[in-house]
């Protein structure tokens, strides 16, 4: 019996330790944070009107600064030429093209009676760029008689775009013979 109270004991012992268990847990929690970066690409047309500054554009009286000086040795038959000069003054290229038109001014700003006729075909199309400068031959007569009233201090010409310019007349002079005039076409940068 002793023997079997051992071993019930022992039964007992090995019960008791089956039987106790030790249980632990850890249970931890962690937060994610993704972020997503989404690019679009948006492709568009864009439809660009040109402006007086870009090449092919009209030249306009702003771009412009002007001279109108006489041709030396151009005096004869009645006539004189003069030298029309139109240097574009703004940063971007334009365009002159066909001929300016041209009427004499006093020292008030009144016109003065003229005539214009063209100096022959249309001409090319000239483009200046900043600083470039177009020409065009004005021949008119102011030595036959009869003389008009008023002596021409200013010219005043037109551009394509319908715009004017001034100029100073160098020399100013009287028109005779109705102030006929024939301004050649716009010539090339010079």
């Amino acid at each position: 019996m002793r023997y079997l109270v051992g071993l019930c004991a022992i039964v007992a012992l090995v019960a008791i330790g089956w039987g106790y268990t030790r249980s632990s847990s850890n249970t931890s929690t962690e937060t994610v944070t993704v972020t997503r970066t989404v690019v679009h690409t948006v492709t568009r047309s864009v439809t660009t009107t040109a402006t007086s500054s870009g090449a092919g554009n009209d030249c306009t009286a702003s771009d412009l600064t002007a001279t109108f000086q006489v041709v030396q040795g151009s005096q004869g038959a009645g006539n004189i030429v003069y030298t029309l000069r139109a240097t574009n003054a703004s940063q971007g290229a334009c365009t002159l093209s066909g001929f300016p038109t041209v009427s004499f001014l006093d020292a008030n700003g009144a016109a003065l009676p003229s005539k214009t006729a063209d100096d022959g075909p249309g001409g090319a199309v000239v483009t200046l760029q900043p600083g470039d400068t177009a020409t065009s031959q004005v021949r008119f007569s102011p030595d036959v008689t009869p003389c008009d009233s008023g002596t021409a201090t200013t010219i005043r010409a037109g551009v394509p775009d319908g715009t004017t310019l001034t100029a100073k007349i160098d020399p100013a002079t009287k028109l005779c013979g109705a102030g006929s005039l024939q301004p050649s076409a716009w010539t090339g940068a010079s």
